[in-house]
């Protein structure tokens, strides 16, 4: 039986919900943990998080970017020259509805 492939919306939606889910747990749940095991005062988190928030920029910045719409290779999280959070149901180029346009295969 054939593997249903995820529309290219869908792949959007979840590397948005990523990205949210590890923004949060860098942003706050790091040093929420720092503060429970009594470590928030001795400098060390900022060595932490601020490289971790650039790191984490810089992934999901290069990954919206990646996930294109298959019909004209437009990213699907940008709106004319602006990047945006979430996802289009429409190609903003093309017109292809994404909600319905599987994800081409890599190999072909």
């Amino acid at each position: 039986m054939a593997e249903r492939r995820p529309t290219v919306y869908e792949v959007g939606k979840a590397h948005m919900v990523g990205g949210i889910v590890s923004g949060i747990f860098i942003v706050w749940g790091i040093p929420m943990l720092a503060v429970a095991a009594g470590l928030e005062g001795s400098g060390w988190l900022d060595w932490i998080v601020l490289p971790l928030l650039v790191v984490w920029v810089v992934i999901f910045g290069v990954r919206s970017l990646m996930i294109v719409c298959p019909n004209c290779g437009k990213s699907i999280f940008q709106r004319g020259i602006w990047s945006v959070f979430w996802p289009a149901k429409t190609c903003t180029r093309c017109g292809m509805d994404l909600t319905t346009a599987r994800v081409k295969d890599r190999d072909g």
